[in-house]
C-alpha cells in the first residue's frame, strides 16, 4: 500500500520531487538534443540569454495567467531552466573542463 501525499514527509517529497525534475529534464534533453546549450542555427544567441529569455517567458505567463491547474507546468519548466541556467553559467566560468 502506498502513502498518500499527507503521510509523506517533507524530505520524501523533496526526494520524489527532484527526481520526477530530473527524469523530466533528461527526456527533454534527449528529445531536443540539448538544444538549450547551443546556439541556434538561425539566430546566434548565446545559451545563457536564451535560457533567461525562456525564464522570463515562463515568469510571465504565471505573472498573466497566475498559479493553476493549466500553468502548473510552467513551474517545472521554470525549475527546469533555472538548474540550466546553473549549468550554463557553471560551462562559462570553467570553459576547460
Amino acid at each position: 500500500m502506498e502513502k498518500s501525499i499527507k503521510d509523506c514527509s517533507t524530505a520524501e517529497l523533496i526526494v520524489f520531487e527532484c527526481e520526477a525534475l530530473k527524469n523530466m529534464l533528461l527526456d527533454k534533453n534527449v528529445a531536443y538534443g540539448d538544444a538549450v546549450h547551443q546556439r541556434g542555427p538561425l539566430f546566434d544567441v548565446d545559451p545563457i540569454l536564451g535560457i533567461q529569455a525562456r525564464i522570463n517567458d515562463k515568469l510571465r505567463r504565471l505573472q498573466n495567467k497566475g498559479i493553476n491547474d493549466l500553468t502548473e507546468d510552467s513551474i517545472s519548466d521554470l525549475i527546469g531552466y533555472l538548474i540550466h541556467l546553473r549549468i550554463a553559467l557553471i560551462r562559462k566560468r570553467n570553459p576547460q573542463d
